[in-house]
């Protein structure tokens, strides 16, 4: 998933990795390491975000047990925390290390790690160390009531004769089984001789929407197969398929022109994944019901042309081979056709046909 950062967080990455230009630790819980949150910038950065509490302790005692966990780790302090800010921050790294972790309170007692992996570079450690920095402070911090499960009373107790128990959802964590081999990845995009293009769409009710959105192309090792098909068997808000960050490390992204057309260049023999998405705003008119009349020369029913749009947007992958060294692969990105979809795009038989059809551009 690709998320546009708002302009206040970019200066502040921006800023602290000016910063960290200038002139590992002991390894981490799974539990951590299992829960931390990875999102991708559109610049291809990666943010690695775990997070705690700092219960029991003022802002000020937060960030000194974090300056001297990090000290005592051969960190240095990037940017120094403002204290007059509701949520205040504080940035620190490891040189030579290009990557930077900016530490910051949420009110009134969260506090979250977060270490910025710059576009291209390797995430290996980083979900370690930074882990183990969590597992350093949560270790310091002073034992404080546990706010999630307080002391049953008798009042409580009685209570809960009545009261249908709460159930946490357990989400069971998917991993494959083999490792991710980033050299092999990389050395499936190195430049070969073939071509793959393509055109991305979707249909609804006599509408064709051009996509707009970057296709993204991986090479199919035996680590993202298994990552497909555990996508495949894993069950909504039950399952939680978990990949390797340094796989959006090995990657190509194309823009589609005004056409939805796109192309991957010089490309070697073998089988890669694409996956893009589409969205548009749809609308139209319809006649709805406004009431009934009845007149000297008759009765009936009255309608009013009434206009309505909606938001529609569908996730689009495809699975493409190159079997002939030179060769121009052409493939039709669109959403799944289904006679029984009326709420939203689809695909169409005619694929990216304009022919009887009004033509927009996807958002």
């Amino acid at each position: 998933m690709i998320i546009s950062l708002n302009k206040r967080w970019a200066r502040t990455i921006v800023l602290f990795l000016a910063l960290m230009a200038a002139p590992a630790i002991g390894m981490a819980t799974a539990l951590c390491a299992d829960s931390l949150h990875v999102v991708t910038a559109s610049d291809g950065a990666r943010l690695f975000t775990a997070t705690s509490t700092h219960a029991g302790l003022s802002v000020r005692q937060t960030f000194d047990d974090v300056r001297k966990i990090a000290a005592a780790d051969g960190y240095v302090i990037a940017i120094e925390p403002d204290y007059s800010s509701p949520n205040p921050s504080m940035g620190i790294g490891k040189p030579p290390s290009p990557v930077p972790t900016l530490v910051q309170v949420q009110q009134p007692s969260g506090i979250s790690f977060t270490s910025i992996v710059p576009p291209g570079n390797a995430s290996k450690g980083v979900p370690e160390r930074l882990c183990a920095m969590v597992g350093k402070f949560e270790a310091g911090r002073p034992a404080v009531p546990n706010q999630f499960e307080p002391a049953m009373t008798a009042e409580t107790l009685e209570q809960s004769r009545t009261t249908i128990p709460v159930t946490k959802p357990v989400v069971n964590i998917l991993k494959p089984d083999v490792p991710f081999d980033l050299a092999a990845a990389k050395a499936a995009l190195e430049p070969g001789r073939s071509t793959i293009r393509g055109q991305v769409c979707g249909s609804w009710r006599g509408n064709l929407v051009l996509g707009s959105q970057p296709v993204l192309l991986y090479p199919v090792t035996p680590y993202l197969q298994q990552i497909l098909a555990l996508g495949k068997k894993a069950k909504r808000g039950k399952d939680q398929v978990v990949t390797d960050p340094d796989l959006v490390v090995a990657r190509m992204e194309a823009k589609p022109n005004e056409n939805g057309e796109f192309q991957f260049s010089r490309m070697k023999l073998g089988e890669y994944y694409l996956v893009t998405s589409i969205s548009a705003v749809l609308g139209g008119s319809r006649d709805v019901y406004a009431g009934h009349v009845d007149t000297d020369y008759g009765s009936g029913n009255v309608y009013t042309s009434q206009n309505f749009s909606f938001g529609s947007d569908a996730g689009i992958e495809r699975i493409v081979e190159v079997k002939k060294d030179g060769d121009t692969v052409k493939v039709t990105m669109q959403p799944h056709i289904s006679a029984f979809n009326h709420s939203g795009l689809s695909g169409s038989i005619l694929g990216c046909s304009k022919f009887g059809k009004k033509v927009s551009r996807g958002m």
